[in-house]
C-alpha cells in the first residue's frame, strides 16, 4: 500500500497491523485464490482490490467516487503492477444513473465520505450509476459494499443481477447511525436480498458486517 494518510483510521490499521478488518481481510482472501470478478463498492485507497488481485488469478471492478480516493487507488493499482487487471470506477455505486450529493467527511479520514440527501456548502456532486447498468447480467464472483450507510442504495441499484443470482458472494454493512441520516431503514437491505433468494446472515457479534450468498443454487464461494 502506498500513500497512506496520517490520521487516518484506515491508513494506521494497515500501517500498524499490516491488514485491515481482519476478519473480512480473511475472507476475501479466500475467495479470491479462485479467481473471478471481484467489485469492491466503496474501494478507497484499494486495500481489499489490491488483496484480491494479489492473492488469485482474478479481476477487480474498484468503484470509488472520492476524488482524492481515487488518486490513492490509482496509484496503489499502478505501483503495484495491477493496471492491466483492475479497473478503477470513478462513481458513486447507487440506486440511479446520474449524479448524487457526495460528502467527503474529515480531511484527515479517507473513510468517511458518503452519500447525502441534505447538501451542505461543501458537500459537491459525483456521477452515479448502477451495478445492473455497468454489469447487465455478468458474473460476479464476489461483491464488496462499504459505502458509510448507503450499502442498501446500492443494493437497490442491482436488484437485477440479484433476481437472476449473478453474485455469488455479498459483503456489506449495516451502519445505523449514517442510515438514519439517509433515511434508510435497517430492515431494508436483508429483506430485498431474501427476496431475491438469498441467505443473509450478519457475520460480527455487533450486527455492522452481514453476508449473503444464494440460498437455493448453492453458490456460495
Amino acid at each position: 500500500m502506498h500513500g497512506l494518510v496520517q490520521g487516518d483510521v484506515i491508513s494506521g490499521n494497515i500501517a500498524f497491523n499490516g491488514f485491515y478488518e481482519l476478519g473480512l481481510s480473511r475472507r476475501i482472501a479466500s475467495h479470491a485464490r479462485k479467481g473471478g470478478l471481484f467489485v469492491d463498492v466503496g474501494a478507497n485507497m484499494g486495500y481489499f482490490t489490491l488483496l484480491w488481485a494479489g492473492l488469485g488469478p482474478g479481476n477487480v471492478v474498484a468503484i470509488e467516487p472520492a476524488p482524492r480516493n481515487v488518486e490513492l487507488l490509482a496509484n496503489n493499482v499502478a505501483r503495484n503492477g495491477l493496471s492491466e487487471r483492475v479497473y478503477v470506477l470513478a462513481r458513486a455505486a447507487a440506486d440511479r444513473n446520474g449524479e448524487v450529493h457526495f460528502r467527503e467527511g474529515p480531511h484527515e479520514q479517507t473513510g468517511w465520505g458518503g452519500i447525502t440527501n441534505e447538501r451542505r456548502a461543501s458537500d459537491f456532486t459525483v456521477p452515479s450509476t448502477t451495478l445492473d447498468h455497468e454489469f447487465d447480467g455478468r458474473e460476479i464472483r464476489v461483491l464488496k459494499i462499504d459505502v458509510e450507510g448507503a450499502d442498501t442504495v446500492v443494493l437497490r441499484g442491482c436488484e437485477a443481477l440479484l433476481r437472476r443470482q449473478c453474485i455469488g458472494q455479498i459483503y456489506f454493512e449495516q451502519n445505523i447511525a449514517r442510515m438514519l441520516e439517509l433515511g434508510l431503514s435497517a430492515a431494508e437491505a436483508p429483506q430485498l436480498l431474501r427476496d431475491c433468494g438469498y441467505e443473509v446472515t450478519p457475520i460480527d457479534a455487533t450486527g455492522t458486517e452481514w453476508s449473503a450468498f444464494p440460498r437455493q443454487t448453492g453458490m456460495r464461494t
